[in-house]
């Protein structure tokens, strides 16, 4: 029997059977729960929405209920399942040797999911990730929420939460575990976020059978240290931290993020470690941008840049303070056209960042050099002077002004 310690986590009470759940005034959430068989054991899931596929990994103390503020916003545009994991929630417990990777494996098999955005909280985003090394073409992206990653090791200051605890202890009575953990612990939950704590604590009350999960009895661990190995992964990432995390989760995502290529990271302010639970509209504010950017790169990819302003445009008339992208991202693509030869293309992509940010003078900066290459001068004063109206420091908007006005 092997003894694994987890990273703290969190999650929350399933639902059973096929029923509706109201998410805001106009939608109404429909959800299909089961089980499937997996090799000694079985899974429980729920699944909700329709379109592209979405797979939500719980942490390593609870089980999917980290999901609750999640499930039903994503379900509106995605189709979204969330599971418990062998040992957690209703999921049965382990009695012989099993592997978290492959029991994935049999949810994406057994429900045909050929391919999806995974999310991963914390001890799941460790298994997101040693997923996507071992089934790389089943992984379309994924968000990671103070995630570890296996082989990156733990600190003596993990291991006693900064020397306020004897895990031996503390594992070996649930009492106790649920207490420190639940409430005494300052990183899993932020302690002024009390409403968020006092949650937590409850649903660990009402799941003591998760710490037999969370101790990770007869798990096997991945094939390989995953840290060693991020370099493979080329799918867009997002690595979410909690400003008051435990410094070694700090640590890990700076691992992953420098790990893998292009992936970026986002903290999350006056949250600890459960920031889906702690700060859930920053959450999913910050989440639903990263997915919205994914959709408009996939269509710029995909049909040109013509067919994303299109979409762009579309998102904005439903929501007018939609953000799909970040100025600085906009802007190297924008450039990257413009050095390619597509400065018609580039003109397109410059202008969707001056709608999106109106008030940086970079981008009208970025917009003039488009026109001015384009042979287009009178647009290119007209979005120097922008820029220089927005920052006077600009030197640059500034001599070409000049330099255009010069040539007149």
């Amino acid at each position: 029997m092997k003894k694994i310690v987890i990273y703290i986590c969190l999650m929350i009470l399933p639902v059973s059977g096929l029923f509706s759940q109201e998410t805001d005034s106009n939608y109404k959430m429909e959800i299909e729960s089961g089980f499937i068989s997996v090799d000694g054991g079985k899974l429980y899931y729920e699944i909700a929405g329709e379109g592209g596929w979405i797979v939500l990994l719980h942490d390593g103390i609870l089980h999917n209920v980290v999901w609750d503020e999640q499930f039903p916003v994503l379900a509106k545009h995605y189709k979204v399942v969330r599971y418990d994991r062998r040992g957690f929630g209703k999921s049965s417990t382990p009695q012989s040797a099993f592997s978290h990777t492959e029991d994935l494996n049999q949810i994406f098999t057994q429900l045909k999911i050929d391919n999806a955005i995974v999310f991963g909280m914390s001890a799941g985003g460790g298994l997101a990730i040693n997923f996507t090394l071992k089934y790389p073409n089943k992984v379309n992206a994924l968000v990671l929420v103070g995630a570890v990653v296996s082989g990156y090791g733990y600190s003596n200051h993990f291991i006693t939460r900064g020397g306020r605890v004897d895990l031996s202890e503390v594992f070996n009575n649930n009492e106790k575990f649920i207490q420190f953990f639940g409430w005494d612990d300052p990183y899993e939950i932020y302690p002024k976020n009390i409403e968020a704590k006092k949650k937590f604590f409850e649903l660990l009350k009402a799941n003591p059978q998760n710490i037999i999960g969370a101790l990770g009895y007869y798990s096997l661990p991945p094939d390989r240290a995953a840290v060693d190995f991020l370099n493979e992964i080329n799918i867009p990432a997002i690595i979410f931290i909690g400003e008051y995390d435990i410094p070694d989760v700090h640590a890990h995502s700076g691992a992953i993020q420098s790990g893998i290529q292009n992936s970026k990271r986002e903290i999350i302010f006056n949250a600890g470690h459960l920031i889906p639970i702690e700060q859930p509209k920053a959450f999913n504010a910050a989440t639903m941008k990263f997915l919205n950017g994914l959709e408009f790169n996939s269509v710029l990819n995909k049909k040109g840049a013509l067919a994303a302003v299109e979409y762009f445009n579309e998102k904005r008339e439903t929501d007018p303070t939609i953000i799909l992208f970040e100025e600085a991202e906009m802007n190297a693509l924008g450039y990257s056209f413009l050095q390619s030869g597509k400065i018609k293309d580039a003109i397109e992509l410059f202008k969707l960042n001056t709608i999106a940010y109106p008030n940086s003078g970079n981008v009208y900066d970025s917009l003039g050099e488009a026109y001015f290459k384009n042979g287009q001068n009178e647009l290119a004063v007209e979005n120097y002077r922008k820029s220089l109206e927005l920052n006077p420091a600009n030197t640059n908007a500034e001599n070409m002004i000049n330099q255009l006005i010069g040539n007149e």
